[in-house]
Order: C-alpha cells, then structure tokens, then sequence
C-alpha cells in the first residue's frame, strides 16, 4: 500500500492540473506541486491539517456531501465551483485584460482510497474557456439588441449584418458594408466577381457537396464554413443561403447571411485540445478510436494500428532542469510527430510524457516501420540545455472484437517492454 502511494504521490506531482487527496472530514492528506505553486501553500503546512483551516469560504456541507456520494457511488462526481457555490480561491496570476482575478476552476471528485474514507479532487483551470465563453455571450448579445430594430432601420442592418446577393450564376450584385469590411474589401472590388472566388473553400467537403446539392434543389442551405479574409486570415461562419425564386419557380437570385462564430469554434478548439501541446487531448482520442472500432470495414486484411510513446528518462530532464525545459521537450516532441505523421493519422496526447497515435489503414508490420521512423525523428531532435532525446514506443493492431481498452493494454506492454529493453526502440505486441 505504502509503494502505492508513493508511486501515486509521484503521479501527482507531474500532472498540469491541481491535485488534492482528502477524507471524508476534509483533512488533506495530498497536495501536489501545482497546488502548491497557484495557491502559496506548501504541501508539508497543509497536510494533515483541515481544508476548511485555510479555506473558510468552502461550502463544508455540500463538499462533504459530494464526497460521501463520490465514495457510495464508487464513481467520479463533479463539484459545482461556480460563484455562488465556490471551491476553494486560487489567484489569476496570467496577465489579462480580463477583471477576472480567480481562477474558474472545474472540479472533479474521484474514489481514491474507499477504505479509508478518502477520495482525490481534481482540480482544471478553465478560465480561459470561461472569458471565451463570456466574450461569445457579450457578442451574441449585442446582434440580439441589433435584432430587435433592424426592420425598422436600414443602416443598422448595412452596417452590422454580413449579407450578400448573388445571381443566379453567383455573381455578386451588392453586399452590406458590414460584409465587405469584415472582410477586407471595398464593395467596389466585390461587385461583379464569383462569390465562390472570393470564398476559398474545399469543393470536395461533405458540407460543400450538400450545399451544392440543396441550392440546385431549389432549396435554402444553412450550415457552417471555413473561408478566408483578403489578408487569408482564416475565419469560420455560420451561414444561410435562400434562393429567390421568380413566378415560373426559375432561380433569381441568391441571399447569403453570415455570422462570425470563430470565437465558438476556438472553444470548441478548447474543449478538445491539450493546452501545453496544442493536440488532441485524451478526450478527444477516446472519441475518435470509439468511431474507429465502430466502422464495419475492418478485416484482417484492412486493419489499424495503435502506438503509445513515452519520453525516455523524462523526469530526469524535470528534476535536473525543471519542469519549463520539460514543458519546452513535450513541446518539441507533439511538433516533431505532426510533422512525421500522415494527414490521416490521429495524434493526441496522453498524459504527462505519453504520446498516442492511431494509424489507419495498417498492418502490423508497417505500424512497426512507421513506430520506427518516428523514433529515428526523435532521436534526431537537439533541445537546449537538454540535448538529445529519445522515445520508446509499443505498437499493436486491432483485431476482430477488441476494445480500446484490449489494444491500449497491448500497446502499452509493448511501451513496458521497449523501455525494460533498453529504451529508444520499439515492440510490438500482436492481438
């Protein structure tokens, strides 16, 4: 129990989020070094003291209750953090024009040790999501306010609404002003041209293709796009698109509105990305290989296979050099895979120094080929301070009935027998 522990303890001090064990009376019985660094307290004042000793404005009750559920229930609950039910106060120290000084926090409340009444509180910064989401509703709200007049006042529509009409051939014939300065155009420059020219966006998309198909119909079109601003800044917009029909039902012309929902694409972005790499998060890749076990397509034949790869001797590089060089070598290592991977491989990151990939259409052989080409990039990497740097990787397969639990544990005895082997290399493990 007690090398449990530890090893749990040195678990917590490497994860990029809060971590706290407490009992049932709300002693602290773990505090991990990013709690330590956001809130001032050392772990060696607060364990074993009381969590409400430092925190007074913690809903005692409703915590206690929250954890006697967590521990009936033998799952995970989460812990309503918001203003008028707060968790503990931990400083916003990111420079920011936000007023927001403390930090939104997502709680989460999990079985740790049952028998002694204890559970472990996780605890996510989220509140950059949090001034995203704000700045989304502070946005809507103002068009809301514009809504209510537009019938009544022209202007108000030509200059706060992304409208365009179109011919029948998409041909621009007019747009509002609010259009073509979003967009970085003169209304003189619009006028005449495709409307397609202007739009650079992927005629071979599902979204496209339907699109096409609906307005050859007759019919309206609402959906979301990618497109490009003059300067070929990228935006997303969400848009309707109405044909206007003459007397014989024969196209007239088209009407096109737009609204600018970049910022709720990028907290989507968000919600599925890991903040320190920029890939998918766990969450993510536990949705995508969910899709993939589900298509009906695969045989023996036609196959996909799954690696799991780990920094060798990473929490030497954090002890020797601290956890900004490590963060700087995590960073190196998530770049260097993208640039290695095929467009239509699946790279997210694990946890801590653990990369996952899922490689499409691949035996197992390849998989072991392609493991190895990007090992062989990794060992070419140079870090500063640091200097080379090596990866183990385990490899497997899918095979008729696996889940994504049989193939992770493959996959990972492979990374256990990479790194009993020597490390820097890659096994294998077949179904």
């Amino acid at each position: 129990m007690t090398h449990t522990l530890d090893h749990c303890n040195i678990v917590f001090e490497s994860l990029e989020n809060g971590t706290l064990v407490v009992d049932e009376e709300c002693t602290v019985w773990s505090w991990n070094k990013w709690l330590e660094i956001n809130t001032g307290i050392a772990s060696e004042t607060i364990i074993g003291n009381n969590l409400t000793a430092f925190y007074p404005e913690l809903d005692y009750k409703g915590f206690q209750r929250k954890i006697r559920t967590t521990l009936r229930l033998a799952t995970p609950t989460f812990y309503d953090a918001s203003l008028s039910n707060r968790f503990i106060t931990i400083p916003r120290k990111k420079v920011t024009t936000s007023l927001l000084t403390s930090m939104q926090l997502q709680v989460t409340i999990s079985p740790y040790i049952p028998s002694l009444k204890r559970v472990m509180v996780s605890i996510h910064d989220i509140s950059d999501l949090h001034e995203l989401k704000m700045t989304l509703q502070h946005r809507m709200m103002e068009i809301a306010k514009l809504n209510s007049v537009l019938k009544q006042d022209k202007q108000i529509i030509d200059t706060n609404l992304m409208i365009v009409k179109t011919d029948c051939g998409c041909l621009i014939t007019d747009t509002t002003e609010a259009f073509s300065h979003f967009f970085g155009y003169e209304k003189e420059e619009l006028v005449g041209n495709s409307l397609s020219s202007i739009f650079v966006a992927n005629k071979h998309d599902t979204e496209f293709l339907q699109m096409k198909d609906l307005l050859q119909k007759k019919q309206k079109w609402s959906g979301e796009m990618e497109v490009h601003k003059k300067n070929r800044q990228q935006v997303w917009m969400d848009t309707v698109i109405s044909p206007y029909l003459d007397e014989t039902s024969e196209i007239v012309s088209y009407t096109a509105i737009y609204h600018d929902i970049t910022d709720k694409k990028r907290i989507e972005l968000l919600s599925v990305t890991d903040p320190l790499t920029k890939l998918y998060n766990r969450q993510k890749f536990n949705e995508v290989f969910e899709e993939m076990l589900m298509r009906q397509h695969w045989t023996e034949d036609n196959t996909f296979g799954l690696l799991i790869a780990d920094v060798d001797y990473f929490k030497n590089v954090n002890d020797t050099y601290g956890h900004q060089v490590g963060d700087a070598v995590l960073i190196a290592m998530a770049d260097t895979l993208t640039g290695a991977i095929r467009t239509s491989d699946i790279l997210a990151r694990w946890g801590g120094e653990e990369f996952v990939i899922l490689l499409p259409d691949m035996d197992m052989e390849k998989a072991a080929l392609v493991a190895d080409k990007y090992r062989q990039a990794i060992e070419q990497m140079n870090i500063p301070e640091v200097g080379l740097i090596t990866a183990s990787f385990g490899v497997t397969v899918f095979s008729k009935g696996d889940t994504q639990e049989k193939m992770m544990y493959r996959a990972d005895l492979g990374l256990y027998r990479a790194k009993k082997n020597g490390r820097n290399r890659v096994e294998s493990v077949l179904p």
